[in-house]
């Protein structure tokens, strides 16, 4: 992925997060005092703080795999030559790719059942347009890591220049 695209799918990604967590906030809030002042709750309220939450988790999941800015477990990278982290690198993003490819098979099967079974949710509108977000993720994260596994071996480094492979070098 070239550094500008990487860049505007971050701004973007963080756009989103940051406004689906806006949104969870305000609502929450407007919910807490709604059931203290008029003791009732706002309509489908919680529903949509759930989808609110599934979608923050998801698009976190996203910019976190696209700037490479994810949880690692880095226990090698210390005794390894800098050509054998890069190759674990490579290997690590190869398997987390797998995972997301994998992820997104059983997401968008799941995600075309409940298509073709036609629930609803929020007062009637389909169920498939929230949960679109779980296929659509893991194919941004299939991708991600596929580019940062391609920088990795043309390059040495991941992709938008998140760092090398490995821990940084001290001194």
């Amino acid at each position: 992925m070239p550094d500008w695209a990487g860049r505007i799918a971050g701004r973007l990604l963080t756009g989103l997060l940051s406004s689906s967590l806006a949104a969870m906030l305000v609502l929450a809030a407007a919910q807490i005092l709604w059931r203290n002042v008029f003791r009732m709750s706002i309509p489908y309220s919680e529903q949509l703080l759930e989808w609110l939450v599934l979608w923050i988790a998801m698009l976190g999941a996203m910019a976190a795999s696209v700037g490479s800015r994810h949880i690692t477990i880095d226990a090698l990278s210390q005794v390894l030559s800098e050509s054998a982290r890069r190759w674990a690198g490579v290997a690590a993003q190869f398997f987390a790719m797998l995972a997301c490819v994998a992820l997104l098979l059983i997401c968008g099967s799941y995600w075309l059942d409940t298509m073709s079974y036609g629930e609803t949710t929020l007062g009637g509108l389909p169920r498939w347009v929230f949960e679109a977000i779980l296929p659509a993720a893991f194919a941004v994260m299939a991708g991600a890591h596929l580019a940062h596994m391609i920088s990795l071996l043309r390059h040495g480094r991941l992709a938008g220049g998140a760092g090398t492979a490995g821990a940084p070098k001290v001194g």
